[in-house]
């Protein structure tokens, strides 16, 4: 069998030739050769790592060589439990984890049946400390920016200081990059409801801490900014379904009272609520707005500013008017976080856009005005009666009804103060057991992305550029200290 010491001054060709010479001809039965191989292809990957892989589509064909191999295929679970078991290593070198991460990704996108075999053999555990000492280095050392010092953060100021810090960029870089990684995978078990009551309780303080802190909102094109800020919807939304029937602090909501440490989160919620086009991101998002606005009436009130709150509503009216008639489900979502945006803000004494907010209020409460097929669907149905609701429970925009009750405004009028924008598809779930619930039936306790993906079969995108909970024991402990 090959391995990296075979291999230091080869050309890139004989680079990728020896890499499909190590899964050619595996003996798939002899899990001894097959762990040989994998872990060969792993470190003579990890070893070229930079001199060789020159840019993210080689990173995507190691996932696609190794992951559509005979040998992987047919040893899928022992592959992954291998993985994850080197994963484990606190010390192992930050190639070899990245490497790893990504094949696990890789795989996670391709074969969701990989999230279920992960989470059986503790991944999300692995995943969970390998994030959290990343957030941790981070914190200390590699964040130029932080919106508000952790209280562990007392050596912060001298990392700043250290002559090596030149050299520590690179190190810092690799790091973001590997945790960029690490947080798609995550969101990949939150994206489809994979998670458990257990994964969620090992969160703790520090973890959401550094999420909401860290995000920037000056920046729309940094990938590990929004992997951060996708995690953090999904944290929110995992807690509220959990506490469908768990007694569990919503920290994520905890964190986000804090204005000092949440306000570029808020800042970048505002911009993607705005400019999004992903369905089930905007639907978390909406989740953040609804407990927010829902949770504490006194903190609602405030919470928002003033020019915050006409950028909510201007935006709900346009993507009101504009959601085409697959997207039902998301215009359900944007009149469940009307009516606490219009009642529980400042909103209800300034009455901004009172007219155009009745008016199309009033053309969704009849299913004739938007139904474009000859039967209603049920979501249509539940669009009528929830802008109906709308109109009644917010009691100034009854005054307006009555005012111009005898006023027939078209609707060509109403469709022309509205800018254009287009979106995309999928549902959404609960809020928390001491609020209002976004959903009344319990069967919609799934994540924003968890229907969708029957139909949407998602290929694999070109991969993203301490304290420790004990690691599992036994036979895959073994395997983790096999020579690499």
């Amino acid at each position: 069998m090959a391995t990296s010491m075979t291999i230091q001054d080869v050309t890139l060709v004989e680079f990728w030739e020896k890499l499909e010479e190590l899964l050619a001809e595996v003996n798939v039965r002899n899990e001894s050769e097959v762990n040989s191989a994998l872990v060969s292809f792993v470190k003579i990957t990890a070893d070229h790592y930079s001199s060789l892989i020159k840019c993210d589509q080689d990173l995507y064909r190691i996932g696609l060589m190794l992951v559509e191999s005979p040998m992987f295929q047919q040893t899928t679970d022992f592959c992954l439990r291998k993985l994850l078991s080197l994963l484990s290593i606190d010390l192992l070198e930050l190639n070899l984890k990245l490497i790893i991460a990504y094949i696990i990704l890789y795989k996670c996108k391709v074969d969701l049946n990989a999230l279920d075999i992960i989470l059986e053999n503790q991944g999300f555990l692995v995943l969970y400390n390998n994030i959290y000492s990343n957030f941790a280095y981070l914190n200390k050392y590699g964040d130029e920016y932080t919106g508000v010092p952790y209280q562990a953060n007392e050596y912060h100021d001298k990392a700043q200081e250290d002559p090596k810090k030149d050299t520590n960029l690179e190190i810092i870089e690799d790091i973001k990059h590997l945790t960029t990684i690490l947080i798609d995978i995550m969101y990949q078990f939150f994206k489809y409801s994979k998670c458990q009551i257990s994964n969620i309780q090992m969160i703790d303080d520090f973890f959401i801490y550094y999420l909401v802190s860290s995000i920037r909102s000056d920046v729309v094109d940094d990938i590990l900014n929004n992997v951060k800020f996708k995690l953090l919807l999904a944290l929110n939304e995992q807690y509220m379904i959990f506490q469908y029937e768990f007694d569990i602090e919503n920290k994520a909501y905890e964190f986000l009272l804090n204005h000092n440490m949440s306000k570029d989160f808020i800042g970048l919620l505002l911009l993607k609520f705005n400019r999004e086009t992903d369905t089930s991101l905007l639907i978390m998002i909406c989740k953040v707005i609804y407990i927010i606005l829902t949770k504490d009436l006194k903190v609602a009130k405030d919470f928002f500013y003033l020019n915050d709150l006409h950028v909510f509503v201007d935006v709900l009216l346009r993507n009101l008017n504009n959601i085409s008639d697959n997207e039902e489900i998301l215009r359900n979502t944007y009149l469940r976080v009307l009516t606490p945006l219009l009642n529980n803000t400042e909103l209800a004494a300034t009455k901004y856009h009172r007219s155009e907010i009745s008016t199309t209020l009033k053309f969704f409460s009849d299913v004739d005005n938007f139904c474009s097929i000859e039967k209603a669907t049920p979501l249509q149905k539940t669009t009528a009666r929830l802008a109906a609701k709308c109109l009644h429970e917010v009691k100034w925009l009854e005054q307006e009804n009555q005012f111009s009750s005898d006023q027939n405004d078209s609707e060509e009028s109403r469709r022309s103060s509205i800018s254009q924008k287009s979106t995309s598809n999928t549902p959404l779930e609960p809020v928390m057991s001491t609020t209002p619930h976004l959903y009344s039936n319990l069967q919609n306790s799934y994540s924003a992305d968890s229907i969708n993906h029957k139909s949407n079969q998602q290929t694999p995108p070109p991969p993203p550029p301490s304290r420790k909970v004990r690691h599992r024991q036994g036979s895959d402990r073994k395997l983790a200290i096999a020579k690499v």
